[in-house]
């Protein structure tokens, strides 16, 4: 009985079915060649059994018993008189697992782990331990890869803030290819030397990554991103927004203040590192003081902390801890917050301005613009907007009575997510939002059409036009952009190459995001060869399905009389005719 199709000469002699299925092979070959020497042998010297696991059967494991033979070898001048005769197309030598058994534990080991594939085999009735799955990972190899033409750097964190590794990706495939265990420049540029196929490498504005692609490989071409790109222009944009929206609030402040005879209070200077920083701070650090102030004005007053958050645009519960707090927040780093209600404000604030006061009929009415928030939110902002107007009928005061501006909702990040996406995109809504940001300050309309005119470049591939966009922005005199232009000029290259051809760093950002979680699922406690074989495993099968689709294709993409190998004699009469 034969059972195992790429071993001819071995046969089952017997099985044995309990909790886990025992099969007794023998070999039948009458002749076996020397391992050290290669000279075939039919003198048999003696028997003996090996026990081998395999891959489970029906749910149950499966044991092997495999009756082998010594041989004597027939060369006097072999250094190994005795031999086994082996079978390596099932086992390796003094293996206890066929090969099988091994290519799938080391597959669950590269997929999911060595203690998570160490229990998951257990479900599923393969036997290995974790040491045992983490030691065929290591005994791997990742297959040879093409050299490479266009690749993209990018770093991930070993360990934040402290340890760092280079994530390498061959952007013509969106694969990774190698990992490196650190970002200097030493490592960068010896690895980038041993691959002198190299032409063109993408990445961020890294000083560290452009030397070491200046010393590793100076023939190649240096394409910044475009994505930070545009990050590092948004962040002088919203310097921008954040300096006139604090000149508005001051602006309403200062009306306010001028009809009960108050002097404004001095500002709180900060003390960032960096030039940019610190514009970017004391703008947001200007901004809070004015919301500070006028929340004073208001509490003076006499209004309530809900009915100054109504009319801010602030939640109430921020307005009670900077009352109570008796000073003007700092402003430090901060991850600003969006809620699903914001772009909705003014329109339900002019709706009730309207008479409209059916929070039913509100939110059917917001549900139709596309609004996916909870109607608590929506209940919750009209229960701020009816305290405002009971407080303006109450005290009769002149600024309670006086119609909100909507542009004093909105903060920095809200206002600069306007001016980046698509004009059609945007709801009718945002969009007479963004001209009447437009039109509050001339600073505010040469911002936008600056950046209108970069996203331009960015999404047209019209680098050409950088000189002119440059020459336009130091025309306009704007002191939010100088630190991106600075940026722009001392990388100018590659700036210009990023804004003309088609590579950046977008599948890159999608490998270190596997990564991450990789890293994360292994808790932080294996080693950088470890985690470099599990992160190419992904590149290798990801090879081999696209090789198969593009032979499937090219398959399908040859004419019938080409499938067999002959030309018909219709096809050979067509292409004559065309010729």
């Amino acid at each position: 009985m034969i059972i195992f199709p790429d071993l001819p000469h071995v046969e089952v002699e017997g099985v044995e079915i309990a909790e886990e299925i025992t099969l007794t092979l023998r070999t039948t070959s009458p002749t076996a060649p020397c391992p050290s020497c290669g000279t075939v042998s039919s003198r048999i010297q003696s028997l003996y059994s090996r026990a081998l696991r395999d891959l489970p059967s029906v749910g149950r494991p499966l044991r092997l018993i495999l009756h082998v033979r010594r041989f004597f070898c027939k060369k006097n001048t072999c250094a190994q008189k005795i031999f086994v005769e082996r079978l390596p197309e099932l086992c390796h030598p003094h293996a206890q697992r066929t090969k099988r058994l091994q290519k799938a534990l080391c597959e669950l080991g590269l997929k999911i782990g060595g203690q998570a594939g160490a229990d998951v085999g257990s479900e599923l009735g393969i036997s290995g331990s974790r040491d045992t799955i983490l030691r065929l990972v290591r005994q791997s190899h990742p297959s040879a890869q093409s050299a490479p033409h266009v690749i993209g750097l990018d770093d991930w964190a070993r360990r934040r803030r402290l340890r760092y590794g280079t994530l390498i990706c061959d952007l013509e495939l969106g694969l990774p290819i190698d990992l490196l265990p650190d970002r200097s420049v030493k490592t960068v540029s010896t690895w980038l030397l041993k691959h002198p196929s190299i032409k063109v490498v993408s990445r961020d504005g890294s000083s560290e990554y452009a030397s070491a692609i200046q010393k590793g490989a100076p023939q190649a071409v240096q394409v910044s991103d475009r994505w930070h790109l545009v990050k590092n222009l948004a962040a002088c944009v919203s310097v921008q927004l954040t300096q006139s929206l604090t000149q508005l609030r001051r602006a309403e402040q200062t009306e306010a203040k001028t009809l009960d005879g108050q002097q404004p209070s001095p500002e709180r200077q900060s003390h960032p590192r960096t030039r940019a920083e610190k514009r970017a701070q004391h703008a947001r650090q200007a901004e809070r003081t004015a919301r500070y102030e006028q929340m004073m004005a208001l509490q003076q007053q006499g209004m309530k902390s809900i009915e100054i958050a109504a009319h801010m645009g602030m939640a109430p519960r921020t307005v009670r801890e900077w009352l109570d707090r008796g000073d003007i927040p700092y402003s430090g780093s901060r991850k600003p917050r969006t809620r699903l209600i914001d772009p909705y404000k003014t329109y339900l604030l002019e709706r009730w301005q309207q008479g409209c006061r059916q929070g039913v009929q509100l939110e059917r009415e917001l549900r139709a613009k596309g609004y996916k928030g909870s109607p608590r939110a929506i209940y919750r902002y009209l229960e701020t907007v009816d305290a405002l107007s009971f407080s303006a009928r109450k005290s009769g005061s002149q600024l309670a009575t006086k119609p909100l501006n909507p542009l004093l909702t909105l903060s920095a990040p809200q206002a600069t997510w306007l001016f980046f996406r698509k004009h059609e995109d945007l709801k009718e809504e945002e969009r007479e939002t963004l001209q009447q940001l437009r039109q509050m300050s001339p600073h505010l309309e040469t911002a936008y059409q600056l950046v209108e005119m970069f996203l331009h470049m960015v999404r047209e591939r019209t680098g050409e036009q950088l000189d002119a966009w440059l020459a336009a922005v130091k025309a306009s005199h704007l002191e939010a952009f100088e630190s991106f232009v600075t940026g722009v000029q001392q990388d100018k290259d590659a700036v210009l190459a990023g804004l003309t051809l088609p590579w950046s760093n977008g599948p890159l950002e999608g490998n270190v995001n596997r990564l991450k979680l990789i890293k994360r699922s292994m808790y932080g406690r294996a080693e950088i060869d470890l985690l470099k074989l599990r992160v190419l495993h992904h590149s290798k099968k990801s090879q081999e399905r696209k090789r198969k689709q593009k032979q499937q294709v090219a398959h399908l993409k040859k004419p019938k009389s080409m499938k067999n190998g002959v030309i018909s004699q219709h096809t050979t009469t067509a292409i004559s005719k065309v010729a």
